[in-house]
């Protein structure tokens, strides 16, 4: 085995690298425009734009690795058997099974890398992810009512209508309308505000000076009267909002697709209710598509194989690439269907000696037909 491991290590990693690089520039063009515009409108800047780009990372990886495998195992092997350097291993003594162990051992450590960005690094990269959004959406909240900016601009927290009024290029002025009923004041206008805080809970506080205020009088003649506006002044009036009333609180709870599987697996072996913890269907999913990455690499030596016959061989590549996804779609879609508890546990047991035996069997009785260069 380490002959070819030595022979197709390099190109096959140059090659999974440059694609990968290549998936990820495509996936976070797309994601681009959409992240950018809501880094604009919430306030943010080139460093917050790159930190949100930076958390699609993981997952756009865990996506592209089995393609990336691939193409990369077919083209290091499929050169080196064109070129004549798998005969001259085996002419060496080195056994074909060494080739198809050595592919196997990689894509055994790309799957286990899989696993970890798709249970603990991808979960964490998108709990984060949420975070500095909605960080970002009350940041720009906090800013606004600090600094409504234009005359005319308009919030509501605590049953209160804000509005900022005032001439361009000047300090606006703030008026505050409270609900029919509030007592001692309904309408306020303020000639000098500032807002302070939000504190760590999120909790601030309006400050009102130069403050002109209006409350309602009860009727004087009976329940039909009309009611007055009594006008009054006052120096100082503290109005307390929490950011709460302005957009969803934070849930800092972490989603299912937020919670890293690790601490899900100890509970199984402690003999807890997974459901507690995380979806059972999730982990074996999540183990079937780190599975996925070696039944690539083997998949690649399926197609190297076929390419000795010349009229599969320009089909050789493309008919891998659909078989791999085909494989993923019927093994997602017959896990989701098999009801959590034994009978789920059993199948994940079962998947790697499907998915990777039946390959293996099939390219140990290849043997030399692997790595002749086919002709024609």
């Amino acid at each position: 085995m380490r002959p070819y491991f030595r022979l197709v290590l390099r190109p096959i990693l140059t090659t999974a690298l440059v694609i990968l690089a290549l998936v990820e520039i495509v996936f976070l063009a797309e994601q681009f425009t959409g992240l950018m515009d809501k880094v604009v409108k919430t306030g943010g800047d080139a460093l917050d734009l790159i930190r949100l780009l930076a958390w699609e990372v993981p997952e756009i990886l865990d996506l592209s690795l089995p393609v990336a495998l691939l193409v990369g195992v077919h083209s290091a092997v499929g050169a080196a058997r064109r070129n004549g350097e798998l005969v001259v291993l085996s002419a060496a003594g080195a056994p074909s099974r060494g080739l198809v162990l050595g592919v196997l051992l990689v894509g055994l450590l790309a799957g286990a890398l899989s696993f970890v960005i798709a249970g603990i690094v991808a979960p964490a990269a998108n709990y984060a992810q949420r975070v500095a959004l909605h960080q970002l959406t009350a940041q720009h909240v906090a800013d606004r009512v600090s600094a409504p900016g234009e005359s005319g601009s308009h919030f509501t927290t605590n049953g209160m209508d804000f509005v900022a009024t005032g001439k361009p290029g000047q300090p606006p002025s703030l008026m505050v309308r409270r609900e029919a009923g509030a007592v001692p004041w309904r309408f306020a206008f303020a000639g000098d505000w500032e807002v302070t805080g939000p504190d760590e809970n999120g909790d601030g506080n309006f400050r009102l000076g130069e403050v002109t205020a209006f409350g309602d009088l009860p009727g004087l003649d009976g329940e039909g009267s009309e009611a007055r506006l009594n006008r009054l002044a006052a120096g100082s009036v503290n109005v307390g909002f929490n950011m709460g009333d302005i957009l969803p609180a934070l849930d800092r709870e972490p989603r299912e697709n937020e919670r890293p599987i690790i601490p899900a697996l100890q509970a199984w072996l402690a003999g807890d209710d997974l459901e507690t913890v995380t979806n059972p269907v999730r982990i074996a999913l999540i183990w079937a598509r780190a599975l996925l990455v070696p039944v690539a690499a083997l998949t690649a030596l399926v197609a190297v194989w076929g390419g000795t016959i010349k009229t599969v061989r320009a089909a050789a590549l493309p008919l891998a690439l659909v078989g791999m996804v085909l494989c993923d779609l019927v093994v997602r879609a017959v896990i989701g269907g098999i009801p959590v508890g034994a009978p789920l546990w059993a199948a994940c047991v079962a998947l790697p000696f499907v998915l990777i035996g039946l390959p293996l069997v099939a390219l140990f009785k290849a043997g030399e037909a692997l790595i002749r260069p086919g002709r024609g």
